[in-house]
């Protein structure tokens, strides 16, 4: 419960930073864009009432030295947008423009309107000022700030969206883990539980001294130990550092000590297991880690096969092969079995550590390992040395 509030948590905290440093930026953007789309309306703006004006100018000094006739009334009817003429006093000549106007400054926004004072006519025909109103300015920035507010709205909660997905896609190996180790939780207690259970009804069994119950409780035991080895060779192993002692060993030797406890196991089960010690094989490397490495392969062999069913050892040429006709590995799981916490079935008991244990003993002491792995026909190993 616990592991599951600090994935929410850890998905929230993503999330917040996720969004929040997207808002800031996008807001920044957002900002940007309407200071540079509002500035090139006012200046394109700006820019036509300017050229209009320089025309109407034109033509006015041009119909005073030409001494022809100009109707600014004419002028001011036909012209679609709003405009004035104005003499030096600032009375209106002729003008359709209602505001008034404020002859001290050349452009300026008045309300929805841009208002520019063009005073280039230098008197001519007695205008002292054309003014040219334009429409619209207010409600296009308006309409600027609204798009832009809805476009970053929208992109914003796109964002949102595709950002809770990365969270989930980030989220999902942490998820992982800890269904892995939920399992490994569930498991480690039901495979502790079976011998200690067979150790505490051996121990106070009436007929203790029994040699059935005395091989019982050597088989409980050693299961705990080798329970304890797995657990202490993945956690506490790396801490070792240089305690383990690297020595040239006959390999052959020691899988037969082995298998004089694994052997048990295997007759329960009624397991067939051949040997056949085809050539001898020495090799460096520290002897717990050689006996962690046979032992999960031979046990898992043993675990994963069907009752009365066959295990087959070869040692030849620096090789040990592992052969047994159990449940076998479906092709979708295999590309996992090497993963920490990692079950391909449900079917049999266990950690999910075995074979983790031997993809480090392997790659420690550069080991090849392969398998062929067939469902319900069995599985192979085999280590090269």
């Amino acid at each position: 419960m616990y592991l599951i509030k600090e994935e929410k948590r850890t998905l929230i905290q993503f999330l917040l930073l996720y969004l929040g440093s997207s808002f800031i930026l996008f807001a920044v953007i957002a900002y940007l864009f309407y200071q540079n789309e509002s500035r090139f309306f006012y200046d394109k703006t700006r820019s036509s009432l300017e050229v209009r004006a320089g025309k109407l100018s034109s033509q006015i000094i041009y119909a005073h030295m030409m001494g022809k006739e100009l109707s600014l009334d004419d002028v001011v009817v036909k012209d679609k947008n709003r405009i004035g003429f104005y003499d030096k006093n600032n009375t209106v000549i002729s003008s359709s423009i209602s505001n008034s106007i404020d002859f001290s400054k050349h452009v300026y926004q008045n309300k929805n309107s841009m208002i520019l004072v063009d005073k280039s006519t230098f008197g001519h025909l007695g205008v002292e000022s054309i003014v040219l109103e334009q429409e619209g300015v207010e409600s296009f920035v308006t309409d600027l700030q609204y798009k832009i507010l809805f476009s970053l709205l929208f992109i914003y909660l796109l964002l949102a969206i595709i950002g809770y997905f990365l969270a989930k896609l980030f989220i999902k190996p942490i998820q992982l883990k800890r269904i892995q180790l939920d399992n490994f939780i569930k498991d480690s207690t039901h495979e502790l539980n079976t011998p200690i259970t067979a150790l505490i009804l051996s121990v106070n069994s009436p007929m203790v001294n029994s040699p059935k119950n005395l091989e019982r409780i050597r088989l409980s035991a050693s299961r705990v130990s080798a329970i304890h080895k797995d657990l202490t060779y993945l956690m506490l192993d790396s801490k070792k550092g240089n305690s383990k002692v690297i020595e040239d060993l006959l390999l052959n030797d020691i899988l037969k000590e082995e298998l004089s406890y694994l052997t048990l196991l295997a007759e329960k089960k009624k397991i067939e297991m051949q040997v056949e010690y085809r050539d001898k094989i020495y090799f460096k490397i520290d002897k717990e880690s050689f006996v962690r490495l046979i032992h999960n392969l031979i046990s898992n062999a043993i675990k994963y096969n069907t009752i009365g069913g066959k295990i087959e050892i070869v040692l030849k040429e620096k090789t040990i092969m592992i052969k047994d006709t159990g449940i076998g590995i479906a092709k979708e799981h295999q590309k996992g079995i090497y993963e920490r916490f990692y079950r391909a079935t449900n079917q049999v008991g266990g950690f999910g550590l075995g074979l983790n244990i031997v993809y480090k003993v392997c790659k420690e002491y550069n080991i090849k390992i392969d398998f062929e792995s067939t469902v319900d026909k069995g599985t192979t190993f085999w280590l090269r040395f």
